[in-house]
């Protein structure tokens, strides 16, 4: 398998929840509905891991439904650990929406509805990611007290799925835990620390959408306009005067990703982003541009190019004077994986015995789709930085972290986390990272690993769902 950048962020991840089969259920109590009855059953099967237990229940109320149900309830399993029913939200007979906590420590809410009720067939299941509710007990009571419970949550992760990585939780500038857990390199036993620099994946699109934007505000780019205004000699013509730079950012535009049998064939000679144009510059877009959003990393390769052509600088030249020195990031880049650099970080994936290093996995370099390397610390001075109008105006900014109709949840370069919160994840075998920018309670959270997916996405969630209510209902001091 290639290397794949994701954005891995579990407020992304549909719920895919439409259920298994029931082997021996237990009777659920007259008084609960019949969307009761069936999710209650469906819970039971879920949490027991059990594939024929699953697909039973699929079998017996899963109706004319097709697809692999059992093996997305499985995949789900393993995500969340399982999950217990907090509280029912909603319930109409045929229509259940319900309270969920996962093991993990973090909330969700599943939503049943049943085409029939005699006998119950299943019409849908679905879920989604939210906030811990205000009378969950394991919200922390201040930020010394959910420092102590990231911690714990730390210390229960055993074996195999132990963190590894490092942790930064900053309210309104002040650093409330900096920690880092696990090893860089078990070879030579070096341990991680918080200065450690870990592979951050596709968080490298936060800095690309930066450097398109400030390029905006200076004049040099316009959103609206296509890449042949500004690269005319592109491969595809078609390509170069359908597709707008808004479009690439926002992953609209239909060009399409990098991990593909060329680029196996060829990765460790493409280096340059110039190198990726040469294997995928001829391809056509994938859908009509502008009509909905499909990640792309091709599209912010060619966002980097882009830049080069605009500013005449290398896109790392211009990313490190122009983002990384003005926000003080000294240990962000990205470096050749050939380069001995000290304090940076090995990934370890899991595989058939056991953690294996990912060095055969990583591609060249890494490049504005994503794939360098950066340090929880530089990574709360970006998300201050941005804050403060050192890198964007404010205008440019809630546009980057706001969606529209075709594509609510990602806005230019940004995930689009609702109340104004913004962020982006990383991730492929043997390394995630996540950061969350929580303007209105003035919160920071990042957390990098240097193992599989959704390690440090998980962690990022859990302590979102664990933040101090009070505290989320006060909005950040002005400056």
């Amino acid at each position: 398998m290639g290397f794949s950048y994701t954005s891995i962020m579990l407020k992304h991840i549909a719920i895919l929840l439409l259920l298994l089969p029931a082997v021996a259920f237990c009777a659920a109590p007259p008084s609960d509905s019949p969307a009761l009855q069936v999710f209650k059953q469906w819970l039971d099967a879920f949490n027991s891991n059990d594939v024929a237990k699953v697909s039973e229940f699929w079998q017996t109320y899963g109706g004319n439904a097709t697809g692999d149900h059992s093996t997305n309830d499985l995949r789900l399993r393993e995500m969340t650990g399982g999950m217990t029913i907090f509280k029912v939200v909603e319930d109409t007979g045929s229509h259940l929406v319900v309270l969920m906590k996962e093991r993990r420590g973090v909330y969700s809410e599943s939503t049943l509805d049943l085409a029939t009720t005699h006998p119950p067939t299943i019409a849908r299941i679905s879920g989604h990611p939210v906030p811990s509710p205000e009378d969950a007990a394991d919200r922390a009571s201040s930020d010394e007290d959910l420092a102590k419970k990231v911690q714990e949550h730390v210390a229960q992760m055993q074996g195999d799925d132990a963190f590894s990585g490092a942790i930064l939780i900053a309210h309104h500038g002040n650093v409330i835990l900096d920690q880092a857990w696990g090893m860089a390199d078990t070879t030579r036993q070096i341990k991680n620390t918080t200065d450690t620099q870990f592979c951050i994946g596709s968080m490298n699109k936060m800095f690309t959408s930066v450097a398109i934007l400030q390029l905006v505000g200076q004049g040099k780019l316009a959103l609206d306009k296509p890449i042949a205004s500004y690269w005319p000699d592109y491969p595809n013509k078609d390509v170069a005067s359908r597709v707008t730079i808004r479009e690439l950012l926002s992953h609209t535009g239909g060009t399409g990703d990098i991990f593909t049998p060329e680029y196996e064939a060829h990765r460790m000679e493409t280096r340059t982003l110039a190198d990726y144009v040469t294997l995928f510059g001829d391809r056509p877009v994938r859908f009509e541009p502008g009509t909905r959003m499909e990640y792309s990393n091709y599209g912010f390769i060619l966002l980097g190019r882009i830049i080069e052509l605009v500013s005449g600088e290398p896109y790392e030249k211009y990313v490190r004077e122009h983002i990384f020195v003005p926000a003080g990031m000294q240990h962000t880049d990205s470096r050749p994986e050939s380069d001995h650099v000290e304090g940076r970080a090995i990934g370890y994936m899991h595989g058939p015995n056991g953690l294996t290093a990912n060095t055969a996995m990583m591609p060249w370099s890494g490049t504005s789709a994503g794939g360098g390397y950066s340090t929880v610390q530089d990574l709360q001075l970006f998300a201050e930085a941005l804050q403060e109008g050192k890198l964007l105006n404010p205008t440019l900014l809630k546009a980057a972290t706001t969606g529209d109709a075709v594509h609510p949840d990602y806005g230019m370069g940004f995930y689009v986390l609702g109340d104004g919160a913004y962020g982006h994840g990383g991730g492929a075998q043997g390394i995630n990272g996540e950061l969350h920018v929580l303007p209105q309670s003035g919160y920071v959270l990042v957390a990098l690993a240097n193992r599989d997916p959704r390690m440090a996405s998980d962690m990022v969630n859990f302590i979102a769902s664990t933040l101090p209510h009070e505290k989320l209902q006060q909005s950040s001091p002005a400056n």
